[in-house]
């Protein structure tokens, strides 16, 4: 009974031992792999795309080869200072670059939004500044008021053409174009109208093609008064206005969009000294603080404790990454033999 419970015991060990080496070698290969991409990403930060390449594969190569020379050594029992050696100097190279990725995605996302929510505030508060000083000029004040009241009175004639109940250009429709005419201060001759009891339709393209007449007149009336660059200059930053807010809103963060906010910034205040009569002395956007990925920007900020949690998360999976198929061959294997 004895002789056959120890034949049974050594027909049962190689079998196990086979299911683990191919676990083992699994994990092996699987954290080679995952290491050397994000060697890749850790060094493409600051090192040309070829150059990072050839180090990812070295570096990824190198440990799939020693942790399966350490496998081999812990199952035959032989000494494992030479491959523990030569694991500890490519583990230098790896385990800086993978905490360089792996911080890097982390805090990307994070510091790039706080970066673009402190552009948006100097954004906000300079354009509101510049806005404030057009509003104050009374020339363009006049001027803006003007073209609302013309806006509003093309507005009232094209309702009135198309109005069902007493489409064309009737008594009341005349009686806005003289509004339009004294706005502009032109005498306009109207399109040739169709008849009051013509179809909706033509009503409709009529109202069309008026508007788009007296819009044409009214460019050449006022393209050349002073005031009209600047009020342009203030629809173009409301513009902006309105489309960085709605990315705020969003939370849409990108580092491009934190750039070109600094530059529309930097052209507004241009635009301004160019166009506005006092110095306003318009503030800049650092747009620099979301910079990361580079060793450099990785390394300022582990000394200047930018987001802790995210620093130890960092060095815990870079190190893990690395050390967990060595860790479970020299654990792992003496478990085998004490069976």
């Amino acid at each position: 009974m004895s002789v056959d419970f120890i034949m049974d015991h050594e027909d049962e060990r190689p079998k196990r031992g086979s299911l683990f080496d191919v676990v083992l070698v699994t994990i092996i290969v699987l954290t080679a792999s995952f290491s050397a991409y994000t060697t890749y990403v850790g060094f493409s930060f600051d090192f040309p795309a070829m150059l990072a390449a050839f180090l990812c594969i070295v570096i990824g190569l190198a440990l799939l080869a020693i942790n399966l020379v350490i496998r081999n050594s812990r199952r035959r029992g032989l000494p494992l200072s030479g491959p523990l050696t030569a694991f500890g100097i490519v583990f230098v190279f790896s385990f800086i670059s993978n905490t360089n990725a792996i911080y890097t995605f982390f805090i990307q996302r994070d510091i790039v939004g706080q970066t673009q929510e402190a552009a948006w505030r100097v954004f906000d508060a300079e354009t509101n500044r510049v806005l404030a000083a057009i509003a104050a000029i009374p020339e363009v004040a006049a001027f803006a008021d003007l073209q609302a009241r013309l806006e509003v009175a093309r507005q009232n004639l094209s309702r009135q053409i198309r109005d069902a109940r007493n489409p064309g250009f009737g008594e009341l429709a005349q009686r806005h174009f003289r509004e339009v005419q004294d706005l502009l201060g032109l005498e306009l001759t109207p399109l040739r109208a169709p008849a009051t009891t013509a179809s909706m339709p033509q009503q409709e393209a009529y109202a069309r093609d008026l508007d788009a007449f007296i819009e044409e007149q009214a460019e050449i009336q006022f393209g050349n008064d002073p005031a009209a660059p600047i009020l342009g200059f203030r629809d173009r930053i409301n513009e902006l206005r309105s489309f960085y807010e709605g990315k705020m809103i969003n939370k849409e963060y990108d580092r491009d969009t934190t750039d070109l906010m600094a530059r529309d910034l930097n052209s507004i205040a241009f635009r301004a000294g160019e166009l506005l009569p006092d110095d306003l002395g318009v503030g800049e956007i650092n747009n620099e603080a979301d910079e990361v990925g580079s060793f450099r920007y990785t390394w300022r900020n582990f000394v200047n404790l930018i987001s802790p949690m995210a620093i130890v998360l960092s060095v815990l999976l870079g190190a893990l990454l690395d050390l967990l198929a060595p860790l479970l061959s020299v654990l792992l294997y003496r478990y085998e033999e004490e069976l």
